[in-house]
């Protein structure tokens, strides 16, 4: 990611982080109708679901001028993600409803440079979480 890619995730991140219960909410629910088999792989208390993944969006906005460190946590993801039965197919649908609930809770701020920004960032996760879940199972 390019210096004014970090500014657009960690601005447009801001303006959601005081919502960000919501915009859990919104991708499980996108995730959920895009891919419905996927809700086997989640636990009953989708609010704790949630808040762990905006907890982790947080970490990870956070992270993003130290490139080293967040690589490492994206692979140590996508090793934990093995144990979930997380598949490779199910990170195209992770990053659409992604996508999707950003452009639900910014609305009129979701613009083009801030999509290409978070799209940026997510393709950068799932790659290196793929690569690290495929050592773990290789």
């Amino acid at each position: 990611m390019n210096a004014e890619q970090i500014t657009q995730v960690r601005d447009s991140f801001a303006k959601i982080a005081p919502h960000a219960e919501k915009l859990g909410r919104a991708f499980y629910e996108v995730l959920f109708r895009i891919n419905p088999a996927s809700r086997a792989l989640f636990p009953q208390d989708m609010a704790s679901q949630a808040r762990k993944l905006t907890d982790m969006l947080g970490s990870i906005v956070e992270g993003l001028d130290d490139s080293e460190s967040l690589h490492w946590m994206f692979r140590e993801l996508g090793r934990r993600h093995v144990g979930y039965r997380v598949e490779e197919s199910h990170y195209d649908d992770v990053g659409v409803a992604l996508l999707q609930a950003l452009r639900g809770a910014l609305q009129g701020d979701f613009t083009e440079e801030v999509e290409e920004a978070w799209a940026t960032l997510y393709g950068d996760l799932a790659e290196t979480m793929i690569a690290a879940a495929g050592e773990t199972v290789g």
